[in-house]
C-alpha cells in the first residue's frame, strides 16, 4: 500500500466504513494508537497505514485473534514498511496485498471526492467546487430527498457533484448546527400543495358577540 498521509478519524472512518465513534473507542481502549494534532482549541486524533491495515485485518481474523494475538499483530504491522505486503505473525506469513489493494481504492476515492469540494481557510463552509452551494447542505438533503429531487432543487448541479457532496460529508462531518433535511423550496411547495397558504381554507373568524 502506498503510504498515505495520516488521516483524521473521520477520514479513516470513511476509508474503513466505520463510525468515528467506533474508532475513538478503539483509541480509548488501547486497541490502536493515534497521534494528536492541535487545530485551534481542538485536538485531532490521527492514524496511519498500520492502523488502517490492522483494523481491516482484525475484522477478517476476529474469531482467530486472542487479545494478546491482536497486540502482537498490531505491533508487527507498526514495524512494517507501507510498501511491504507480507507480515510475519507468529509462524505465519500473512499476505496483505488484497487488503492493501482495497485500501488503495478507498483512499483514491477519498482523494477524488475532495477534488469536488473547495474548502479554503478563509471559508466558513465547504462549497461544491465552482459553485456557492455548501456541500453539507446537499448532503443533509439526501437524508430525506432522492438525488433526482436534489437536482430538481439545484438544477445547476450535476449528479456527480451531488454524489460527491454526499460522500464528502461522510468523511468530513459538519460541525455546529446541522442543515435541514428538506430544502426550503420543496418544503414551501409541499405546504402550498396542502393548502397551508390558501386563505379560502382558513376558518372564518367569528364576529364579536354583543354583550347584552
Amino acid at each position: 500500500m502506498a503510504s498515505p498521509q495520516t488521516l483524521t478519524l473521520s477520514e479513516a472512518g470513511y476509508v474503513l466504513d466505520r463510525s468515528t465513534t467506533t474508532l475513538n473507542r478503539a483509541v480509548d481502549t488501547g486497541v490502536i494508537r493515534a497521534k494528536q494534532r492541535r487545530v485551534g482549541k481542538a485536538v485531532q486524533r490521527l492514524v496511519g497505514p498500520a492502523e488502517l491495515r490492522f483494523l481491516r485485518l482484525a475484522d477478517e481474523l476476529d474469531k482467530d485473534l486472542t487479545p494478546s494475538g491482536r497486540r502482537r499483530l498490531y505491533e508487527a504491522l507498526r514495524k512494517l514498511s507501507a510498501s511491504t505486503h507480507m507480515v510475519r505473525w507468529g509462524k505465519l506469513d500473512l499476505d496483505l496485498a488484497r487488503i492493501d489493494s482495497d485500501l488503495e481504492v478507498r483512499l483514491a476515492r477519498l482523494e477524488h471526492i475532495r477534488g469536488w469540494v473547495d474548502r479554503s481557510e478563509d471559508q466558513s463552509e465547504a462549497l461544491i467546487r465552482d459553485t456557492e452551494i455548501p456541500a453539507h447542505l446537499v448532503a443533509a438533503l439526501s437524508k430525506e430527498q432522492t438525488v433526482d429531487e436534489i437536482l430538481s432543487d439545484f438544477p445547476s448541479l450535476s449528479k456527480t457533484q451531488v454524489e460527491a457532496a454526499i460522500e464528502y460529508a461522510k468523511a468530513y462531518p459538519k460541525r455546529g448546527r446541522p442543515y435541514a433535511p428538506r430544502s426550503l423550496k420543496r418544503t414551501l411547495s409541499e405546504m402550498a400543495d396542502l393548502g397551508v397558504f390558501d386563505g379560502e381554507d382558513r376558518p372564518e373568524e367569528s364576529a364579536p358577540r354583543a354583550i347584552p
